[in-house]
């Protein structure tokens, strides 16, 4: 349904100001810069950028501790870091929204605004270890890991040199260092439809330890960037080992598994429940990394939004901000929702009405949660409630999202988003399909599609892939859309695609986060395509293979 552009989706505690972390292309605010110099070779910039850490004396610190303000989203806040060894925290504030990053020796957990824990073991871990080899320098005494990208000038003016840097076991980071300090001006790193930067400058010493002074991100909409400036830094003072205590997860309040019946509409599939006593309609979309409500739902339990915020929904659009709630009912299951997005859901309806809202990830990382198309079901327990029912299949949370390696037409894997809140069978994104050509039985141009959602909707071709599989199961004839769009949450750079309902349903399935771990039981109708029609408005174009 969407996708959030939150502040910061993740921080790096060390030498540097905390940041997130990763880049898959060059940076994308720069531009080519003149050439008033003459040009070096990589290994000359990697050693002027050694030379220059050399030049400033730095130690690791036994301690180090730094807080400072946040600016951004209409909103004002503050951060803090500890880093004691192998141990680091990074604490901020930015209105209601507070978020909190635990490292232990190289494990990390990450606790969003509601309060779920995560551990990160994908992506986001991936991109962490990137980010550890540029905060220390190795990236410079690896240049087997590095390519130099070239001459360029950021936004602001600064002229840099480009490089991508790809550790062993890493993600891709674009790294812009300044081409006279050689000190890095900015890192860069793919997220969702685009590429987020972080900008520095300012760099300070303090007995040893380097930090920007100040720091802002970016994912190219200056409307919604966070600025951060340190305010304080202490060196080598003792630290309270509790600052680095388990991160306790907010869970649903449901001392018994809790069945409520499912609505269904168009594909979808809906729950009521109430807050404040007020009887709502929510969507059941674990595509979506948020809770949301409509305004007038915001209107009606008199809360005001604070600040605003970005939503990656069919496009890119504006919501109104966020609000607090003690937490919604679903059944006898309460859901301790602290922090919700207001976003107009008027294209999100039930039997024509706009719906009031929707359930996203905070409702599946506080639960165990089986959704029963046999039974038209759910059940909701509290993580771990649930007998095991079906085949697990691995899937990566770190993004706040279901993400599953499933296969196409037995040949090509892909990651893609397990995603309720679609009805289709399949999405496959444009990009995806480009890269990976014929994989897919694509429709002529004469046979739009329209796939809807938060911000309007998107043209894509029909399509048909003759296999899917997802673990051991395989769904044959998946009518598919290839989403055309280049922006919003159809043209993600990290997913080959969604896998909607219409397949899902063929299953009974347990999505138990806490585990990384979705289970599929075949329902007592599984069909699994084998003999199905081909979509009629598919035509050939390409090679392909069939099952």
């Amino acid at each position: 349904m969407g996708r959030l552009k939150p502040p910061h989706l993740f921080k790096k505690l060390g030498a540097y100001r905390p940041v997130c972390v990763a880049a898959a292309i060059a940076l994308a605010a720069a531009s080519p810069a003149p050439s008033t110099t003459p040009s070096i070779g990589l290994a000359t910039i990697l050693d002027r950028h050694l030379e220059a850490r050399a030049a400033l004396h730095l130690t690791m610190p036994r301690t180090l501790q730094t807080q400072g303000t946040l600016e951004g989203l209409g909103l004002h806040g503050s951060f803090r870091t500890w880093r004691d060894g192998g141990r680091e925290r990074y604490d901020e504030t930015l209105g209601i929204r507070a978020q909190r990053t635990l490292r232990l020796d190289g494990a990390e957990w990450m606790q969003n605004a509601n309060g779920d824990v995560r551990e990160l073991r994908g992506v986001v871990a991936r991109r962490q270890l990137s980010q550890d080899s540029i905060d220390s320098g190795d990236f410079a005494r690896h240049p087997e890991n590095d390519t130099l990208l070239g001459r360029a000038r950021l936004r602001d003016g600064r002229d840099v040199w480009q490089i991508r840097v790809e550790p062993p076991g890493g993600e891709p980071f674009g790294v812009a260092l300044d081409a006279a300090t050689f000190m890095v001006d900015e890192k860069a790193y793919v997220e969702g439809d685009g590429v987020t930067t972080i900008d520095y400058s300012d760099y300070r010493v303090v007995r040893g330890a380097l930090y920007a002074l100040v720091s802002v991100e970016s994912n190219g909409d200056r409307a919604y960037d966070i600025t951060s400036r340190v305010a304080a830094v202490v060196v080598n003072d003792p630290i309270d080992p509790s600052v680095f205590a388990p991160l306790q997860p907010a869970v649903v309040d449901a001392p018994n598994p809790v069945k409520v019946a499912l609505l269904t509409d168009a594909g979808h599939y809906f729950v009521r429940g109430t807050v404040d006593g007020q009887s709502l309609l929510f969507l059941v979309d674990s595509g979506s990394q948020a809770l949301f409500v409509d305004p007038a739902v915001a209107q009606r339990l008199n809360r005001t939004p604070e600040g605003s915020l970005e939503v990656r929904g069919t496009k890119r659009v504006s919501g109104r901000g966020v609000i607090a709630l003690d937490g919604i009912d679903i059944g006898d299951a309460h859901l301790p929702a602290r922090v919700v997005s207001v976003v107009d859901l008027s294209t999100v309806t039930y039997n024509g009405k706009t719906v009031d809202g929707v359930l996203g990830y905070p409702f599946f990382a506080a639960a165990e949660v089986r959704l029963d198309p046999d039974s038209m079901t759910m059940t909701i327990a509290r993580p771990g409630g649930l007998a095991v029912r079906g085949t697990p299949i691995p899937i990566d949370t770190d993004r706040e999202l279901p993400e599953v390696t499933a296969r196409l037409n037995g040949t090509t894997d892909g990651r893609f988003l397990v995603d309720t809140g679609n009805s289709n069978d399949l999405l496959v994104f444009h990009a995806f399909a480009q890269a990976h050509p014929g994989v897919v039985f694509v429709g002529t141009a004469q046979n739009f599609a329209k796939n809807g959602g938060v911000g309007g909707s998107s043209a894509a071709l029909p399509a048909v892939v003759y296999r899917l599989e997802i673990g051991p199961f395989n769904l044959y004839n998946r009518y598919a859309d290839v989403m055309l769009s280049d922006a919003g949450a159809f043209s993600d750079r990290y997913e080959a695609g969604n896998i909607g309902l219409a397949a899902l349903k063929n299953f009974v399935f347990t999505f138990d986060y806490s585990n990384r771990t979705l289970f599929l039981d075949k329902t007592r109708w599984f069909d699994d395509g084998r003999y199905r029609a081909s979509s009629q408005s598919a035509q050939p174009h390409g090679s392909f293979i069939p099952p």
